[in-house]
């Protein structure tokens, strides 16, 4: 069989969940493409034959932003590019990763379309992105995201009203035939679906292990501590601010920068700290006692699988939601309380900057003091281990 994957290309981890589904179909013996703008096309060499515009090129964005959905030009050529692709090479079968506009663009061209998501971008999510149900500012946010939400999917009704049926939440656009998703249902629970399906965490494969340049850290006896910001936006001051804390605790710091020139720049060198753009974080995870991360979902699911907890800082609200999860879970926790996003990732810098150092060093402390984070830890990887991933995912591609 044919296959087309398209992600959404404002995250590199959605063009990692493509290739890790492409090499196990190529290696089932089929046929798999991944299509990608030409930005992703830099970062992953090897793609550059099979691009498409993405409008998240608007403004480059990790989010979604009203920008993406502002110009209705702009998603008429991103849906006729995909069109003609797709007439082109005939896949028997289109996946589109966090895709806004496939959906339709699968339907105008008549060939059977599945999405791959994450549960908490659902229409059927129940909750509000960042807040749990006590949380003060919850119906705030919940106004504003539905807002954002009606207004995406009224502007994609606009553009492409010619095309395909009105959009009453930009959401549904995230569905497909089949709605694959990689998170575990525990993580965030959604009520029943028609094909709506939880694969589990999508892997994609990394280097063996650690190189010589990391011999001295792994042969350190102090604990290991791993703070990884992501490729989109980071925060030098909230990486350098976590440095000095985790120091004082008397950790080993790692700081995996992401390719982000501010962080690699910005550290100083200091003892027991190490700078690296993209360490091996799958094999140095297992010797982790503890990760700070900017909430990716990705990261989050390979620091489950091997028991280490994690403190969240997030720059956008699905961030800040895995944040929720962990606490829910006992698997980590939030470094700050919940922010009311309204458009800016700032919101979250700042709420981080009103918690003292000795607030921050209290909430770590209760996550890794707590005896049964370990069992939570323990029972979330177990859940994990349970569900099939990648291979689980090409199985039901394969079927009709």
């Amino acid at each position: 069989m044919r296959y087309l994957l398209v992600p959404g290309n404002n995250s590199p981890s959605h063009v990692a969940k493509c290739l890790a589904l492409q090499a196990v179909l190529c290696a089932r013996g089929h046929e798999a493409r991944v299509a990608v703008s030409a930005a992703s096309a830099g970062r992953f060499p090897g793609l550059e034959g099979c691009l498409l515009p993405d409008i998240q090129e608007s403004d480059g964005a990790g989010y979604p932003t009203p920008e993406w959905f502002r110009d209705p030009r702009r998603l008429a050529a991103c849906v006729q590019a995909e069109v003609e692709l797709l007439r082109a090479w005939r896949p028997d079968r289109v996946l589109g990763v966090f895709r806004f506009t496939l959906r339709a663009s699968a339907a105008i061209a008549g060939i059977p379309y599945d999405s791959l998501a994450c549960g908490c971008m659902l229409p059927e999510f129940p909750g509000v992105l960042g807040f749990a149900p006590a949380d003060p500012g919850r119906e705030q946010q919940r106004a504003a995201l539905e807002a954002f939400f009606r207004y995406a999917g009224a502007r994609a009704s606009s553009a492409l009203a010619h095309l395909c049926a009105p959009v009453a939440d930009i959401r549904e656009m995230l569905k497909g035939e089949r709605t694959f998703l990689w998170d575990f249902p525990a993580f965030e629970p959604l009520p029943p679906a028609p094909g709506v399906i939880h694969v589990g965490p999508i892997t994609w494969p990394h280097p063996a292990g650690p190189g010589p340049e990391l011999d001295a850290l792994l042969a350190n006896p102090r604990p290991l501590a791993i703070i990884a910001s992501g490729t989109c936006v980071g925060s030098a001051a909230m990486v350098a601010r976590m440095v000095r804390i985790l120091r004082r605790l008397d950790y080993q710091v790692l700081v995996a920068a992401g390719g982000q020139a501010d962080l690699m720049a910005g550290l100083v060198p200091e003892p027991q700290v190490t700078v690296l753009k993209f360490p091996p974080l799958a094999a140095l995870l297992g010797r982790a006692a503890l990760l700070v991360s900017h909430g990716g979902q990705m990261t989050i699911f390979e620091a489950l699988a091997r028991r280490v907890p994690v403190l969240v800082a997030p720059f956008q609200p699905e961030q800040a939601q895995n944040g929720v999860c962990l606490e829910r879970l006992g698997c980590g926790a939030r470094l700050a309380g919940p922010a009311v996003y309204l458009g800016h990732p700032g919101v979250f810098s700042r709420a981080l900057a009103r918690e003292t150092d000795a607030g921050i060093e209290r909430r770590l402390e209760a996550l890794l003091l707590d005896p049964r984070t370990g069992e939570r830890l323990a029972l979330a990887q177990a859940r994990i281990q349970r569900t099939g991933g990648v291979e689980e995912l090409a199985d039901r591609m394969e079927s009709p």
